[in-house]
Order: C-alpha cells, then structure tokens, then sequence
C-alpha cells in the first residue's frame, strides 16, 4: 500500500459542480491539507487545479438524458485513465453502476451517499409518479450491492446508514465550514432587518408557508424577506417572483452567502413534515447559526433537536403561516433576546457541529484505509474508533 503522502484519491462526481461546497471546499481541501494527492473528476469545461485540487473535465451534459446516461460513462472512461491503486470515492447515487465497474475491474471505491436517495427519489417531481417505485427499488438496489462489495461507505446523516454494513460504513455529517465565519458578524444594531432563507425553493421546502407568513409579519413591521437560491422546477420562478414580495438573489457563492447572513437577523428553515425532511441535517440552519442569527425552524423532525440545544431560535409549525408569522414579529421585536438565540447558536456550531471537527472522522478513514492490510484485517467502524 502506498505511503500517505503517495496516495491519489480520485473523486467523481456528475450532479455537482466542481466546486462544490462539501465535495471540494471540505473534503477535497482537508484532503490535500493532509498530505494527500486529490483529482475530481466531474462535468467541467476544462483541466484545472485550484487549491492543490486537480479538476478533470468531462464533456457537460445537454439535457437529463445525458446527464442520467452517457455522463457516467464518460467519468468511467477518465476514472480508468487514473493510476489503478487510486482510491475512487464516488458522490452521486447516479454513478453507481459505473462505480460498481470501477470495482469489479479491481479499484479501491467508496461511495459517499449524501442523501437517502431511495427516499428522494419518491418525491423527485421530473419522474412520473408510476415510475418513482420501480426507480427508488433499483436506487435500492444499487446501493445494497455497494455495501457489499465497496471499500467503505461515508454517510451524511444518521438515517441513510440503515442502508449500509455497520462496520464499513462512517458518519461525516455535513456541518459548516467555521473558517468562513470566524470574523464577527455585524453587530446587531447594524444589521438589517432581513429574513433571509437560502436553498432550494421548492413548494416542499416552505417557499409558498414563508411568503404567506412573511406577508402577514409585514402588516406589523418593517422587514425584507431575502430568497436565494434555484427554484424546482424552474417554472415556480416567475409566477413566485410575481406575486411576492420578496428579494430574489439567485444562485450565491459561498462568501456571497456568508455575507448576507452576516448582514441580516433572521434564518428560516420550514420544510413541509414530509418523511425526506424529517430525518435530514439541513446545512443551510448551521450556516444561520454560525453566522449568529436566531432561527424559525420547523418544530418536527431531528433538526429541531439542535434549536432546542442551545435555545437558538423559535420552533414553529411549518404549515401554519399565522405561527411563523407570529416568530417573524417577536424576533423583530425583541432585539436582546434574538441577539442572544443568536449569539447561543453560533457558540454551539463552533465548538461542535462544523465541518472541522468533522473532518477529522475523513481523516481516519482514509488512514485505516491507506494502513497495509488494516483494511481487511479491521473493521473501519471498530469499538475504539471516533468515526460515528
């Protein structure tokens, strides 16, 4: 087995962007960082590196069919190119199969299920109703196979690890990078009155609950509702843009992002109480949090459980426009007590739940991973081992 510093990880990935926040800004990054050689090869318009990270372009797709179909096998295709003692850690359910080949032809693989895509697929509006089960039991499939003959499966929340060998499979959840919100916010008495959510604006994230409530707020104090973000479909856009009264910023980098958080009050986070949100870690809430705003998030599901922590915010129903209203207002209200929930989230984000404490379980792996015949002779998820 190679020595650490000799070591090439080869990431691929075909729904992303090359500089994806957990792909590249985390793991890649802390990779390197460690000593370790990382390329990534995914949809790109051309070879670069940035950050000591090699980026490998494939061809982008022109459509779904592309994306879903000749993609992954032009990934493939620059995946075998790379040297054969690789690590090949794989980010998109959509490139199993090719992942699968990469490990029957003798590569080192790990997937890293971002998402209970089974789940996700149930609720993906592009695919026909009647054929949402069939995909969901192939998705199921797939990742079954995965847990059986991969290398080690990194999961990034609690629940997708039901899928997977226990004793392969690693708990790195998706928290905020803290090297972005070290400096200061803005102190509270210069910021603006701002409500800001960012993410995917989709009718089963909240967009239509936030609008209602924010319009009610409004009736009683002043405040800006910022939106950032893609909607999905792209066809809500206009009609939603139209017929609220909302500050539309689009798509946002990560310091862009980081900005206007920093400048605003208020982070909400309503997702309907669907069964894919009931489970997951929205990392947009901890980016509130370090950013120090309180935030209105919905009272079901786990992620409440980290509101109520550190009392950072108020717990709302996430289908009750009058309730989020209500939050709305008393956070405006009630400077020193919101200051406070704000203060009390980001303390908690960054000390414990962010990416740099994370980080270290990625560490790990690819230590035991990389140690001459460890990986068959222990288990990656051993008693002595801090990786869940």
């Amino acid at each position: 087995m190679m020595n650490q510093e000799r070591c090439n990880i080869i990431m691929l990935a075909s729904a992303h962007s090359p500089f994806d926040t957990r792909i590249f800004h985390k793991e890649a990054k802390s990779l390197v960082k460690n000593g370790y050689r990382v390329s990534i090869i995914v949809p790109h318009n051309t070879d670069e590196e940035k950050n000591q990270v090699k980026i490998l372009g494939v061809k982008k797709p022109r459509n779904g069919f592309e994306k879903l179909f000749i993609t992954p096998f032009k990934v493939l295709k620059r995946a075998l190119k790379q040297d054969e003692n690789s690590f090949f850690h794989v980010h998109d359910s959509e490139l199993l199969y090719i992942a699968i080949i990469l490990k029957l032809r003798g590569r080192k693989v790990i997937y890293d299920a971002h998402e209970d895509t089974p789940l996700q697929i149930m609720y993906q509006h592009w695919i026909p109703r009647w054929l949402r089960k069939t995909v969901a039991k192939y998705y199921y499939i797939l990742e079954n196979v995965a847990g059986k003959i991969f290398d080690a499966i990194v999961v990034a929340e609690p629940v997708i690890k039901k899928y997977y060998p226990p004793e392969k499979t690693v708990l790195i959840r998706n928290f905020p990078l803290t090297d972005k919100f070290t400096t200061l916010p803005l102190p509270w008495s210069e910021r603006k009155d701002a409500l800001v959510y960012i993410g995917l604006l989709s009718k089963p994230r909240g967009i239509d609950e936030m609008a209602r409530a924010a319009g009610i707020a409004k009736k009683k104090v002043n405040f800006n509702f910022i939106v950032g973000g893609k909607f999905a479909p792209v066809s809500l856009q206009e009609d939603y843009l139209k017929n609220n009264d909302v500050t539309f910023l689009s798509w946002l980098s990560l310091d862009e992002l980081v900005s206007v958080l920093k400048e605003s009050k208020i982070g909400i986070i309503i997702p309907n109480p669907i069964e894919r949100y009931l489970t997951n870690y929205p990392v947009k809430m901890f980016e509130y949090m370090a950013a120090g705003l309180p935030v209105i998030a919905s009272k079901a599901g786990v992620s409440a459980e980290f509101i109520e922590e550190c009392k950072g915010g108020i717990l709302v129903d996430p289908l009750n426009p009058e309730e989020i209203a209500e939050a709305i207002e008393w956070l405006l209200k009630n400077s020193g007590e919101a200051e406070k929930m704000g203060q009390r989230g980001r303390e908690l984000v960054l000390l414990k739940y962010n990416w740099e404490v994370e980080s270290q379980k990625l560490i790990t792996l690819y230590k035991k991973l990389n140690s001459k015949g460890r990986e068959k002779s222990l288990p990656l998820n051993n008693s002595n081992s801090s990786l869940t």
